[in-house]
Parts: structure tokens; sequence; C-alpha cells
């Protein structure tokens, strides 16, 4: 699915933005040489499309951002990504075809800090829900959420996308729909998208996600 597959003699690059887990579960799969990409968060990233730095931007929704009808920008969504219960190898909820945030109340959770570009927001926000968690760790990457997990000292809530090492004992468990999935859009600036190249960075991250939504959720993440 990577971009160069799609090249049809077009001219790059392609620059593209993204926060770490849009990278992993989106960009990389569809990038080639004709695209450069630069992790960072959707703040920096409009600010990057408004400079004219990036053409191509995979953002989160985020407090005080962009309104949808903002003059600046082409905003769509892209992909609406489930999250789902990170716990160790031997948990009792690892076997479960799927849980509910209230069947782990009473676990201590790791979380990954809000305000980071490593984690959406949503899921420090979720695990506040209903009631007030023993948030016992937090981290700022990925690999470090699946380490702390992996090694016992509590569970956590990860967007699909998220990756960890391979061979940490850790189970992905997926969350029943009572809370809202991560929602990733795609930004370009107003009008740009007539651009050949941009509509064709475009196309192929709309393939990658309705791939990535097709297949089923992966339980163990090694």
């Amino acid at each position: 699915m990577e971009l160069d597959s799609h090249q049809a003699g077009l001219a790059g690059p392609l620059r593209m933005s993204g926060f770490t887990t849009a990278i992993s579960g989106l960009i990389a799969p569809a990038a080639g040489r004709l695209v450069q990409v630069r992790e960072c968060d959707a703040a920096e990233s409009l600010d990057l499309l408004v400079a004219g730095e990036v053409e191509l931007a995979s953002v989160e929704p985020i407090e005080g951002g962009p309104p949808p009808d903002d003059a600046r920008f082409e905003q769509s969504p892209v992909l609406e990504e489930p999250l789902v219960l990170l716990v160790p190898a031997d948990h009792p909820l690892a076997s479960a075809e799927s849980v509910a945030l209230a069947d782990a109340a009473a676990e201590d959770w790791i979380v990954a800090d809000a305000g980071t570009a490593a984690t959406p927001s949503e899921c420090v926000c979720f695990v506040r829900r209903p009631a007030s968690p023993r948030i016992a760790h937090a981290a700022t990457q990925w690999p470090a959420v699946w380490s702390l997990v992996g090694n016992g000292p509590g569970v956590s809530l990860v967007p699909r996308l998220a990756e960890g090492p391979a061979g940490e004992a850790v189970v992905r468990v997926p969350v029943s729909s009572e809370h809202m999935p991560m929602r990733i859009l795609t930004c370009v600036r107003r009008g740009s998208s007539r651009n050949p190249l941009v509509a064709l960075g475009l196309q192929v991250l709309d393939e990658v996600a309705r791939a990535h939504q097709a297949a089923p959720i992966r339980l163990t993440a090694s």
C-alpha cells in the first residue's frame, strides 16, 4: 500500500506529519521514497501546515483546535480507532472476549502522560470515568507502558494503533463500545487536495485505514 506503488510519475516528496500512533499505524505503512515524515503533536502539525512546511497532517481533534469549517484547512475523518485494555498475560481478564472499564475499576492503572506526543488525551479521560481510578504509574512512551504492564504493576488503556516492543507478556483485550473511540483526521491546507500528490497521499492513507479497520483486534501484543 505504500505511496510509491501509486506513483504514476508524480514528483515528490510529500511531507507528512503526525503523532506517534498515527505514524506507526497509518503513515508508516503508506510511506515510501516519495514521503518525508515528521513526528509531532496535533498543534505543531497544524502550525507546520500553516507555515507550508508539511502538506498533509494526521491529527487528533484537540481542545482549542480549529473547527471543521476553519477557512485555512480541509479536515476529514480517516479513522475511528477503538481503545483496548492492555493487561499482563496472566491477568484474569486476559482471556475475556471484551471488557467494560468497570471490570477493571479496582486495578492499578498505568497511563501515558497527557500532553505528550505519545498518547491521545482521551486515554487519561476515559480512565477517570466513572470513578477515580488508582493511577499507579505514568509514562511518556508506549514501550514503557508495555514494559510496565508486562511486569505486572497495573493495566493500561491504549489505542489499538499503539505498538510496544515484541516479546512483552501482555494481551490486548477489546473494550466494549460504551466509550467513544479515538478519532484521527487528515488535514491539508484548503485547496491543496487538488494537488495530485496530496490527493494521492490522502487516498493511500484512506486505504491503509480501511484495511486496518477490517483487521481483527490482535489479542497478543507481540
